[in-house]
């Protein structure tokens, strides 16, 4: 009789952890993703000199798997609601040779938020 007590159990278990993820078990990455320098000669404090909106869309990634991908707003805000775990965040411009966007590694955990700040190469000297 015990054996059987054991055996369901261990199946109760192991059909736990198959179960799907629940609601709690996201977290919220939110960030800007900017390109600079954008003159060729920066002076610092110069209006417009500062750093761009991107636009494209930010990848949520584990290893070589995309898990999300969310656009970019107009002024280079980003935000995703994702299952926790680590991920790194790349920018996908599309078939743009520039900007190029330096991936960023996160750690999303369940219930909390994270902020990602993006910085992204223009390629001007």
């Amino acid at each position: 009789m015990h054996c059987v007590i054991v055996v369901a159990a261990v199946s109760l278990i192991v059909g736990c952890g198959t179960a799907s993820p629940q609601s709690g078990s996201n977290g919220r990455v939110s960030g800007h993703a900017l390109a600079g320098p954008t003159c060729p000669v920066e002076q610092p404090g110069d209006p417009n000199c500062q750093p761009k909106p991107v636009q494209g869309n930010v990848q949520f990634a584990q290893g070589e798997q995309v898990v999300s991908s969310v656009r970019i707003d107009v002024s280079g805000s980003f935000a995703a609601e994702i299952p926790a775990g680590i991920y790194t965040i790349t920018v996908d411009t599309g078939d743009n040779a520039f900007p190029v966007c330096a991936p960023v590694e996160v750690e999303v955990r369940a219930e909390a938020d994270v902020v990602a700040e993006i910085s992204c190469d223009t390629g001007i000297r």
